[in-house]
């Protein structure tokens, strides 16, 4: 019965996300960026003028200025972004994405196109619909920080 419970449905989610994470770091060093840094260029690129407050982005980091700050010091020193003083306010720090940024998050979005097809490569077009279906209902249960 225990051996069981070991191998639920978390244990199996666990060792995919694992699997996915190492490839995912794998790819991102090829490109000199981290996780994180690869998230900032995917939440500027979807921002109004692909930039965002500092602000901004320490809510949907869900995390403190200090951590999102450097984040976007190390990311700045590597070209990919820019930051700056909002022009109706100079105390407001905005950070915005460059044209090597917009080139690394292309880059690596075809990583993660191909890691996923190789995750679903196993399966059909129906069961690839019917896992993306169920994920996604999983994901709307789930209960993420607030924005």
């Amino acid at each position: 019965m225990a051996e069981k419970k070991l191998m639920g449905y978390g244990w199996f989610i666990k060792r995919i996300d694992q699997a996915l994470a190492r490839e995912a770091d794998r790819n991102l060093q090829g490109h000199g960026i981290t996780m994180q840094q690869s998230r900032l260029l995917v939440m500027l690129h979807h921002a109004p003028d692909n930039t965002m407050t500092l602000k901004e982005l320490e809510q949907r980091f869900c995390s403190a200025q200090s951590t999102v700050a450097g984040i976007v010091a190390r990311t700045e020193k590597k070209g990919l972004v820019e930051g700056f003083s909002a022009q109706h306010d100079r105390r407001i720090k905005c950070v915005r994405l460059t044209d090597a940024g917009r080139e690394v998050r292309r880059r690596c979005l075809e990583d993660v196109f191909a890691s996923e097809e190789n995750l679903v490569a196993p399966l059909n077009e129906e069961e690839r619909t019917q896992l993306l279906m169920l994920l996604q209902k999983l994901h709307d249960g789930v209960k993420e920080c607030q924005e």
